[in-house]
């Protein structure tokens, strides 16, 4: 898949998961849909805090050395999801960037983001490189 079918995949999934009370810093679908596709861009395809690559996690998803979590609409771990960085202020465009499963589910509600990515996001960054140089051995 390239760059282009992944944008327009990704397009269209975040259309469908938009509603006013789960978003209500976004007036429309098409809102939260462009800010999406511009912010994947901005953050060149990776991790807000782990600074990986979506890439990267998803092949090491297919080939089962990381595990994607099961949901009633899919799952969990293979695309970049929306994170508040500071929880009080909400899903505004400027406090929200985009993370992968691991770290956003990590962070949750429990930590400030810049320390999150200060003294996790290198760490985990370490930990998939680690995983990413043993998978390409293995091929």
């Amino acid at each position: 898949m390239d760059f282009n079918q992944f944008l327009e995949q990704e397009k269209e999934r975040v259309l469908k998961l938009y509603t006013v009370n789960h978003k209500p810093g976004f007036s429309t679908k098409q809102e939260l849909s462009d800010w999406y596709l511009s912010q994947i861009q901005k953050q060149n395809y990776n991790c807000y805090y782990c600074e990986t690559s979506i890439f990267d996690i998803r092949s090491l998803i297919e080939v089962n050395v990381l595990k994607a979590r099961k949901i009633r609409y899919g799952f969990r771990g293979l695309v970049l999801e929306i994170d508040k960085k500071e929880n009080s202020l909400g899903y505004q465009k400027e406090n929200c960037v985009l993370a992968c499963y691991y770290c956003n589910n990590d962070k949750s509600y429990t930590m400030d983001s810049n320390l999150y990515k200060k003294y996790f996001g290198i760490s985990r960054f370490n930990f998939f490189q680690a995983l990413i140089n043993q998978m390409r051995k293995e091929k």
